[in-house]
């Protein structure tokens, strides 16, 4: 019950937060973008590799790559802590009702990604105000609860991986035939 109280308490602050909140939106895919965010759950070490995985995929095509991951637990886990690229915020950096609290979840959030890539797979309040607060000016992710703040929706099934959800976020990334990229290349 007091779950549910705090849920309904952070969704109303969003929705407040979201009456002022402005931001450019662009559509970019590999080509265009410059700057890339990726945002995800800190499940397992198994997650952190896929995560690393893929922002070295798009680190080898000359782009910058910022991650930020939530971790549910009040401590970070030891071996999240090998991963010293990631941004990790727990538990203990969030207000009683999810708002991640993290000096620099403050900055990634204001910061002007091109392409913001939410690998979230459920819905996770702090996760959830990052992104929808976040400036970026295309955000990719899952259909995974209502109000998705995202611009481009990737709908995988409850049975699919995470590798699954990367794989098509790579496959619509590069499916995108953007004529501001066009036009740069000439």
């Amino acid at each position: 019950m007091f779950k549910n109280l705090k849920l309904r308490v952070g969704h109303k602050k969003l929705r407040k937060e979201l009456t002022s909140f402005t931001r450019e939106k662009k559509v970019h895919n590999f080509v265009s973008a410059r700057k890339i965010a990726i945002v995800f759950y800190a499940s397992s070490k198994n997650t952190f590799q896929q995560v690393v995985d893929f922002s070295d995929f798009i680190t080898k095509q000359n782009l910058e790559v910022t991650l930020l991951a939530y971790c549910p637990q009040k401590e970070i886990p030891q071996e999240f802590q090998l991963f010293e690229t990631v941004n990790l915020f727990t538990k203990k950096e969030t207000n009683w009702y999810g708002k991640p609290l993290a000096p620099f979840a403050e900055e990634f959030m204001a910061t002007n990604f091109d392409i913001l890539i939410d690998l979230s797979t459920e819905e996770l309040f702090p996760l959830k105000w990052v992104v929808s607060l976040s400036k970026a000016k295309f955000r990719v992710g899952n259909l995974s609860y209502p109000d998705n703040p995202n611009d481009l929706i990737i709908n995988i099934k409850p049975n699919e991986d995470l590798n699954y959800l990367i794989s098509q976020i790579k496959h619509y990334l590069n499916l995108i035939n953007n004529r501001f990229a066009q036009q740069d290349d000439n």
